[in-house]
């Protein structure tokens, strides 16, 4: 009984390389900010939370839309149920896609750091979820303010569905592991004491 128990705690001070580590994907939670929405229901900042379920092209409701059209430059800031080094993010644009120029990535003292600026590639006429990658970030990502600029199609709104979040779950602290294998060593030693 006690090898095997010594084996697992072996097991759990073993630390995984960041190059192994498993990349979490989750969508937002909550509505950190945002410059405007179109409505307080549908076209709301809170359409843009939660999986996707807008799945036609279009000026839908169940999106996130500015009050106006073609007003310049807006935002919306999202945040996620558990912060992580950040890695990318996947935004679904339902109408007048193309429209994202950068992505700020908020750390845990309410700082933006800018992880991605370029140009959205994504072609109107059909919902698409616009994919974006940057190197992982060395603090945990709380919440994602992604920048839209409206006057990119004239002719429609610009619209988000909803946005996810990929990155590294944080990796315990080493004293974290030591802490926990000498409480599984006490367990175990006071476990084989009890059976003598």
């Amino acid at each position: 009984m006690i090898k095997p128990l010594l084996s697992a705690i072996a097991a759990t001070l073993l630390i995984s390389s960041p190059a192994q580590a498993t990349v979490v994907e989750q969508w937002a939670t909550q509505v950190v900010g945002f410059s405007s929405q179109y409505g307080t229901n549908n076209w709301s900042a809170a359409q843009a939370l939660g999986a996707p379920n807008t799945n036609s092209y279009g000026d839908i409701g169940t999106a996130w839309a500015t009050l106006n059209k073609n007003n310049g430059m807006e935002f919306i800031t999202l945040a996620f149920a558990n912060p992580v080094h950040s890695v990318g993010a996947l935004i679904r644009e339902t109408y007048g896609n193309g429209f994202v120029t950068q992505i700020d990535a908020l750390d845990a003292q309410g700082q933006l750091h800018t992880v991605w600026q370029g140009i959205d590639t994504s072609q109107p006429g059909q919902v698409v979820d616009f994919r974006t990658s940057w190197q992982a970030t060395s603090f945990l990502t709380h919440a994602l303010k992604i920048h839209v600029n409206t006057n990119h199609n004239l002719n429609a709104w610009e619209e988000i569905d909803a946005v996810q979040l990929q990155g590294v779950a944080p990796v315990p602290e080493p004293e974290t592991y030591a802490l926990m294998g000498l409480g599984l060593l006490s367990l175990a030693m006071a476990r084989r004491k009890q059976r003598g």
